[in-house]
């Protein structure tokens, strides 16, 4: 998911001990997951993996972009993966996954006193709601019947609200309030759509034993507490 129209591109090398080919784990700008701060790529989910590839022992590095060249990348291209990626049943076989590193829920916004309720998905059949290009929110709409019209950038959808171009966006509930803040646009829930699992999604290339560890390496995290811990921490970056 990405929320800039410049990409941003940054690698952050992190030598370790093992002898396979480095992975290249891509990631994008997604507040509080994973994003830049004083040129570095930080935020809940980049601080567990990469606790995941130092306990794993994996070399790796950390590649920040747009979110649709990040997630073409993993899904085509052999030793590449892309994190923080939504867990969907039309994913799931089309790569090889270290999860949950989180979790998320997809809302409906409206913009602020516009007469529009749901108290289901089936309530806005004929609406035109906004996503972006590539994202989950955008697949599990379409998926149950939905016309979605996709943006470029997820920060583009508060304003097409105000233009009345769509009339309602679906994003997750970690970045809708602040894109829309951002934008100058006051928005309000509609309703909770759905709830995904967050993870790190590889090529289906990446050897099943460097998976397998990694996987090892969440499990003693979320075992130990500590990725819940980190998890919580992005509350704290929001405030």
């Amino acid at each position: 998911m990405t929320k800039r129209f410049i990409p941003v591109v940054l690698a952050a090398f992190l030598p370790l001990t093992a002898t396979a080919a480095p992975l290249t784990f891509n990631t994008e700008d997604w507040f509080p997951y994973n994003y830049t701060k004083n040129g570095k790529v930080v935020g809940s989910s980049t601080e567990l993996i990469k606790l995941i590839g130092k306990n794993a022992d994996v070399e790796y590095e950390i590649v920040l972009g747009p979110w649709n060249k990040s997630y073409t990348e993993a899904l085509n291209l052999p030793g590449k993966c892309v994190y923080t990626t939504a867990v969907t049943d039309e994913r799931k076989p089309l790569f090889k996954w270290v999860y949950p590193i989180d979790t998320t829920r997809l809302i409906i916004y409206k913009l602020k006193g516009k007469p529009l309720t749901a108290s289901s998905l089936d309530d806005l059949k004929g609406k035109k709601i906004g996503s972006y290009t590539d994202d989950a929110a955008a697949e599990f709409l379409k998926s149950k019947g939905f016309t979605v019209d996709e943006a470029p950038a997820d920060n583009v959808n508060p304003k097409k609200l105000v233009t009345g171009r769509i009339d309602a966006w679906i994003t997750t509930d970690t970045s809708g309030l602040k894109l829309a803040k951002e934008a100058g646009v006051e928005v309000e829930e509609v309703m909770v759509a759905h709830e995904h699992p967050l993870g790190l999604a590889c090529n289906k290339s990446v050897d099943d034993a460097v998976i397998a560890k990694m996987q090892k390496a969440l499990d003693d995290l979320i075992a130990s507490g500590e990725a819940d811990k980190i998890r919580q921490s992005k509350f704290q970056m929001q405030e």
